[in-house]
């Protein structure tokens, strides 16, 4: 955790890390879905290729991480949001 969160941001709590868009949304919603407040901090990371590059398949693969932050009181149920 920052310090700039630790001393400034009211949640601090880090209750999950997703890595791609899609893994993303599905947090997303699942907290949206409970009414749970959240901040998100993207750690970008370059895309890689495919493990065959010269297969003929160069999709990338979208590995970006999102670390979820929630208030400490809200720990418990984002959890279980997280799991229903």
């Amino acid at each position: 955790m920052g310090l700039f969160r630790l001393l400034f941001m009211k949640r601090k709590c880090q209750v999950h890390t997703a890595f791609g868009n899609e893994r993303y949304f599905h947090a997303v919603n699942r907290f949206a879905a409970h009414g749970i407040s959240y901040d998100t901090v993207l750690r970008p990371n370059a895309n890689v290729h495919s493990a065959f590059p010269f297969s003929g398949n160069s999709q990338q693969v979208d590995n970006s991480q999102y670390d979820f932050y929630v208030a400490k009181q809200d720990e418990h149920r984002a959890k279980q949001a997280l799991h229903s």
